[in-house]
């Protein structure tokens, strides 16, 4: 298990020796236990460390240390309990990239990750469960829990100028329109029954001399679908 924010080791050990005393605590082979030692503080950017005490090191660094020294012992199970709470951008992607990439290549491995980061949930979980007050309101793939709160698609549109902008949600499929009108350009948010009708919004705007500059759709996120099943933000 790891944890965001735990100091697990002692501060006197170097990094190296804390590593290789949680590999015995499990067994692990002497020589197998030194070359994944390496391999990993190489990979985590902690090479240049190995023999600091960890009462040197910096919060990320220590916590870098801490999801190694989880994974050295290469578990069938592991949880991974805010791994990234606190840490700067690069310490971050560092930690999540390497639980990527070890769920990718590992087969008949667990990684069950608590988070309230919602954009990491979606990036690295097969499946997700809400959880509010101690009860579980949902648990399905990302994909599944993003549409399920999305029954219309949700478009982006930015075009040049054109006369007549606000009868676009008049078309047969719209739902809704937003319409933001600068200088040079105009901002078309609107809502869809049917993605089809983008190709009639496009020839209306043509017709009358707009051109399209960009047109972009609009995707749920998990943070969408907290929000829609427990009323509130993750504050």
């Amino acid at each position: 298990m790891v944890s965001g924010g735990e100091t697990s080791g002692y501060g006197i050990l170097t990094v190296k020796e804390n590593l290789w005393m949680f590999t015995q605590f499990y067994g692990v082979p002497s020589e197998v236990a030194k070359r994944r030692i390496d391999e990993m503080l190489t990979s985590f950017g902690l090479a240049d460390k190995k023999n600091s005490t960890l009462r040197t090191i910096s919060t990320g660094q220590r916590q870098k240390m801490n999801v190694v020294r989880g994974f050295v012992t290469d578990p069938d199970l592991i949880f991974l309990d805010e791994p990234t709470l606190g840490l700067d951008v690069n310490a971050s992607f560092i930690i999540r990239d390497y639980i990527r990439r070890w769920v990718k290549d590992q087969v008949g491995k667990t990684v069950l990750l608590t988070t309230h980061y919602m954009l990491e949930a979606d990036e690295l979980c097969d499946r997700v469960a809400i959880i509010d007050r101690g009860r579980i309101l949902a648990c399905d793939t990302p994909t599944n829990l993003k549409r399920s709160i999305s029954r219309n698609s949700t478009f982006s549109l930015v075009t040049t100028p054109f006369p007549q902008v606000n009868a676009v949600g008049q078309l047969p499929g719209v739902k809704g329109l937003e319409v933001k009108e600068q200088p040079d350009r105009l901002e078309i948010n609107f809502v869809l029954e049917d993605e089809s009708v983008i190709a009639d919004i496009i020839s209306f705007i043509t017709a009358r001399k707009g051109k399209v500059l960009s047109l972009a759709k609009s995707q749920p996120t998990l943070e969408d679908v907290f929000i829609g099943l427990v009323g509130r933000g993750l504050g």
